[in-house]
């Protein structure tokens, strides 16, 4: 995202087409992962009497977490491909934080470090950071986790827009090194901790669907709706597998696993993706997406034509120096 034009940079960061990754701490997840004791998880699996079958919970254990692992790449290689936007959903173990999506997945103190090294030596990329839940966590835990957050990224954290139609341009957050965005929900001492982001200025409307055709018309139905200023916008293009996909994926009438559903949803999102271009594109949020779809999505930011003319420059300069 750093080579953005001059032009571009002006822009604000609502205006950017953006490469984001869902549940990027899931890559970890395969069989024997240990499940979260999440209560709205564990709560779908009960029957009349409330109890969960042992069978049941084999069952989950085996085919759950093909269905739940939404990426194949560690949050720092995802950073690497071109993901600026990164979904983190946060769970509390003891002392410990993890990011989770039904199974536990990847350490988040790590995963924060790690950031934190990409954006000290990256120092032109802007990160954007949606912690979307806090599970299992109590009030000191939630306290301790924004301390470390403070202290591992410093002063640049981007502080929280007062005016609240504001957003900065891509510009304006490099030059003054403030590059990292950090959005959480729920927070109660927002006021001690001024460079979090309300949850609320990060738009990301769900279609909740296994349906192709269904998720190409809702991206663009909901892209083509009145915006509220001083907000980020999320196009979540990602299928949701229902009870009938894990069915047909063990008989073999269907996709195996979520990878392979979400490959060919990305192939078909590779197509229509050109489409969205006067649709005021900002974030893009993928399972599984190849550096190919990712370029396609960095791509949106340029007009027609303009690419060739960067590439032709880049030529001429190469000649020069020969």
């Amino acid at each position: 995202m750093s080579s953005l034009s001059p032009k571009l940079r002006d822009k604000k960061l609502s205006q950017i087409s953006i490469p984001g990754t869902h549940n990027s701490g899931s890559y970890p997840i395969k069989i024997g992962s240990p499940m979260t004791n999440l209560d709205y998880y564990l709560s779908g699996l009960a029957d009349q009497n409330g109890e969960i079958s042992p069978s049941l919970m084999n069952f989950v254990r085996v085919v759950g977490p093909g269905w739940t692992k939404c990426q194949d790449y560690s949050i720092a290689e995802q950073l690497r491909m071109g993901h600026r936007y990164l979904d983190l959903r946060v769970y509390c173990d003891e002392d410990e934080y993890f990011l989770h999506h039904f199974f536990v997945g990847s350490n988040l103190t790590n995963e924060l470090l790690n950031i934190a090294e990409f954006v000290g030596q990256q120092e032109e990329e802007v990160v954007i950071l949606h912690i979307k839940s806090v599970a299992n966590c109590d009030e000191s835990s939630v306290r301790r986790l924004l301390q470390f957050i403070e202290k591992t990224f410093g002063e640049k954290l981007v502080r929280s827009p007062r005016e609240v139609d504001f957003i900065p341009t891509y510009g304006q957050l490099v030059e003054n090194g403030t590059t990292v965005i950090v959005a959480m929900s729920h927070v109660q001492e927002t006021e001690k901790f001024d460079w979090i982001w309300d949850d609320n200025r990060i738009v990301d409307p769900w279609a909740n669907t296994a349906s192709e055709d269904e998720i190409r018309t809702f991206v663009i139905d909901k892209m083509g709706e009145a915006r509220q200023a001083g907000t980020l916008f999320v196009s979540q293009v990602i299928l949701t597998a229902t009870t009938d996909d894990y069915m047909a994926g063990l008989t073999g009438s269907g996709p195996t696993d979520l990878r392979e559903m979400a490959q060919t949803l990305n192939k078909e999102f590779g197509r229509w993706i050109g489409d969205l271009k006067q649709l005021r594109p900002n974030i893009f949020n993928t399972d599984f997406a190849k550096k190919s779809l990712i370029r396609k999505i960095i791509d949106m930011n340029f007009k027609r034509g303009s690419k060739r003319k960067m590439k032709g420059k880049k030529r001429e300069r190469r000649k020069k120096d020969d």
